[in-house]
């Protein structure tokens, strides 16, 4: 049975598995697993903690999708993809990466100025992740 919700991003699907979906339009090519942002007009790109214009994280692109093309994204919930990797981090956070548009990471930015975001978290295998985003702070200042 699916179930329509209103989400704070858009209309989004509820499934069976517990898992949030929102349907939106790209701006670039998105490979499956990528963290996804949503910018002031509605599109999606590839997340990135390295700036506060592809920032903050919605959630996981469930598939990938070509260049202004309509496809989901996991918002919420457990998602699990090949291109994903938690090897040794079961359980623990994974975060937005400062240095490779949409990567998913074990351990979280260091760098001054990197924006600090966890996605979720990894489990029960490396292939998977429990999406449940949270806040974002950025190192050494504000955003």
């Amino acid at each position: 049975m699916q179930q329509r919700n209103v989400h704070p991003i858009g209309p989004s699907e509820l499934e069976d598995a517990g898992v949030s979906f929102a349907t939106f339009t790209t701006l670039e090519a998105i490979t499956e697993s990528d963290g996804i942002y949503q910018n002031a007009s509605g599109y999606i790109g590839r997340a990135q903690a390295n700036a506060s214009s592809t920032m903050h994280a919605i959630g996981l692109a469930h598939r990938g999708i070509a260049s202004g093309r309509v496809g989901r994204v996991v918002t919420h919930g457990p998602y699990t993809s090949p291109n994903l990797d938690g090897s040794g981090f079961i359980g623990r956070n994974a975060y937005i990466s400062p240095t490779t548009p949409g990567a998913i990471l074990t351990t979280p930015p260091t760098a001054s100025g990197q924006i600090v975001q966890a996605i979720g978290f990894w489990g029960p295998t490396r292939r998977d992740i429990y999406v449940s985003v949270q806040g974002a702070t950025q190192r050494g200042g504000t955003l």
